[in-house]
């Protein structure tokens, strides 16, 4: 393969072209994100959402360095326990992102304080993804390079421009992306994935330099408003298709057009975001659900059926699942509160319970068993008069 040689791709133009699918998905993407920010969620699960994006995100963006610390070992260290000596640089490199991550959030949503890309900003990104690593870490951490680098087939700038090329990359993002002057999400969204991939092109330190690209990346996305419970979304896009993320890499810089980079980026974000909105309306569905099933079973105390037993069926009730029919024996299992409970009394008597919710509806069954019956829940939402594709 011949060895890109040149920074004639490192243009500061727009480079690209937004065809009709770029646009088509930008504009779920902003649907997405406004479906988002306008379901309640409660305080508790927001924090559980976003300790699984933000340990995603960073076992993500490592990964595709080569770390290959697993979410297990990850929850393993947040526990207070160790991980083979051998591997704590990989640790490391794990908790500078989170710690990145946790100081960019602060400064943009805790602080409100945000600020727009400068060098400063870039090299002080490197050094938090650099820190107390040692030697695992092939430069000095916030330091731009003083050396020429081949990187596979791909030949970054000479050391000597590094520093003129970044000056130059931050002025055209704050001349041509408009964030001080009412930039738009689109502009956002594009501003985030075309400084990521000017990163990759300059390369301006020894080591870190794709981290520090996608942090640079995160913290646009962040900036624009896009919701923290989404931040591991494109991260997580890269490393699931890494070699596709590599292959859209060089094919940009052998060609100078971030169009295709743009929309392969663009793919992996809509696609995470409307499993993100899928997610919430889940939670939501079954905290609709809870309120619903208590609201019925509790009219049972009319029926002459006492306090226990009401309490037992709406335990029931809250933890059979409304995707997939459970026979009898899978329910007895369901959580260890359900066997216990069930173990004191008899087959007979969960089969009448079970009964008894299909009764009122709050089951269906079939020859497979019983599922929720969640369709209740879509009786009153309103009806399109043609079915959306």
């Amino acid at each position: 393969m011949k060895m890109k040689n040149t920074s004639e791709h490192i243009s500061f133009r727009s480079s690209w072209v937004l065809n009709e699918k770029s646009l088509n998905l930008l504009g779920k993407c902003y649907a997405y994100i406004k479906s988002m920010l306008n379901i309640p969620i409660s305080p508790d699960y927001h924090r559980l959402l976003l300790s699984v994006s933000l340990n995603k995100g960073a076992l993500a963006t490592t990964a595709i360095e080569g770390n290959t610390l697993t979410e297990e070992e990850l929850a393993q260290v947040q526990s207070g326990k160790d991980i083979a000596q051998s591997r704590k640089y990989q640790q490391q490199e794990v908790e500078n992102i989170l710690s990145a991550f946790n100081v960019i959030l602060d400064e943009l949503i805790m602080e409100k304080s945000p600020e727009i890309i400068s060098p400063g900003m870039i090299r002080r990104f490197n050094l938090m993804v650099g820190k107390n690593i040692g030697e695992a870490f092939g430069g000095d951490p916030g330091q731009f390079r003083k050396r020429n680098v081949v990187v596979g087939a791909y030949r970054p700038p000479s050391f000597e421009m590094v520093e003129e090329l970044v000056q130059k990359l931050c002025d055209w993002l704050m001349r041509h992306f408009h964030y001080t002057r009412n930039q738009n999400f689109d502009e956002a969204v594009i501003e985030a994935i075309v400084t990521h991939v000017y990163i990759a092109w300059i390369h301006p330190f020894l080591d870190g330099n794709g981290r520090t690209a996608r942090l640079l990346e995160f913290y646009l996305l962040m900036r624009a408003g896009v919701p923290s419970i989404a931040s591991h979304i494109l991260s997580n896009h890269y490393n699931n298709t890494r070699s596709e993320y590599y292959r859209q890499l060089q094919r940009s810089a052998e060609t100078g057009d971030l169009s295709a980079f743009i929309q392969y980026s663009l793919e992996g974000f809509c696609d995470g975001l409307e499993n993100t909105v899928e997610i919430i309306h889940k939670y939501q569905t079954e905290i609709v659900w809870k309120n619903y099933v208590h609201d019925v079973v509790e009219k049972m105390q009319n029926d002459g059926k006492s306090r226990k037993t009401l309490t037992r069926l709406r335990h029931l009730a809250y933890h059979i699942p409304g995707d997939k029919f459970c026979s009898i024996d899978d329910i007895r299992i369901l959580n260890k509160d359900i066997a216990e409970e069930y173990r004191k009394l008899n087959l007979i008597t969960l089969r009448r319970d079970l009964d008894l919710l299909a009764g009122k509806g709050l089951l269906k069954s079939d020859k497979n068993g019983f599922r929720a019956n969640y369709e209740l829940l879509h009786v009153f939402l309103p009806k399109a008069s043609v079915p959306f594709s």
